[in-house]
């Protein structure tokens, strides 16, 4: 009798928990909201310096000398993301953090705009970072997000991150390109030609390039237990 009743109560018990996560998750379906919001900022902008707590960021060239910002809240629970921003001096600061909460999601991804005449600094926690045929110098720093460049054509990407991959691909010979991950892998593609070559990794791929300490651009890829790949081909 003593064994029956034990079940029974550890079979309610069971049901009950099994019911209580059930109503959670359709509790986090109801409450599931995205917002977009959109803003911009004009004049002598130098620099636009990004810090995400959770969210991707995606940076594009402007077509004008303004910085536009796309900005995309997704969160449960009515626990959006905290928005902080600021224009002085000739920069530009976000940055956005999501509350401490015990039940639900949050995240706050960006697409900015930024001409080319403007320095980006972005930094993520574990987001991912995208440039897309951005022409102006950028420093991204995620702790396990990706980066990702396409089309890249400026003087200075430093792109670091504790285990995401790195992948780069640019349209002109960057001056500095430096990629370092910790246990991802780290690529770039890049004009043929000649580069200051510094590669190390579990395993190190380079061609397409000449490797020459006098050239005036210069290569830094680095990762600590991925692939290194350098190729010359666009």
């Amino acid at each position: 009798m003593r064994l029956r009743g034990w079940s029974l109560l550890v079979s309610v018990s069971v049901a009950i928990c099994i019911l209580v996560a059930l109503l959670a998750i359709v509790g986090w379906i109801a409450s599931l909201h995205t917002n977009v919001t959109t803003y911009s900022y004009s004049g002598a902008i130098t620099h636009v310096r990004l810090r995400l707590a959770s969210g991707d960021a995606t940076i594009v060239s402007s077509p004008s000398a303004a910085v536009e910002v796309r900005r995309t809240d997704r969160y449960a629970f009515g626990h959006a993301a905290r928005e902080r921003r600021s224009f002085a001096a000739g920069i530009v600061s976000v940055s956005s953090s999501c509350p401490r909460i015990i039940l639900g999601s949050c995240s706050a991804s960006y697409e900015v705009a930024v001409p080319e005449t403007a320095t980006v600094e972005v930094r993520t926690g574990d987001g991912n970072v995208r440039l897309d045929g951005f022409r102006g110098s950028a420093n991204v720093r995620t702790g396990s997000g990706s980066v990702a460049a396409a089309a890249y054509c400026g003087f200075d990407l430093s792109a670091v991150s504790g285990s995401g991959d790195l992948q780069v691909a640019t349209a002109c010979a960057p001056r500095h390109l430096l990629l370092h991950t910790g246990s991802g892998n780290a690529s770039a593609l890049v004009p043929p030609g000649r580069y200051r070559v510094d590669a190390s990794g579990a395993r190190r791929r380079v061609g397409g390039v000449t490797p020459d300490a006098g050239a005036p651009f210069t290569l830094d890829l680095h990762s600590g237990s991925g692939t290194v790949t350098i190729g010359g081909g666009l």
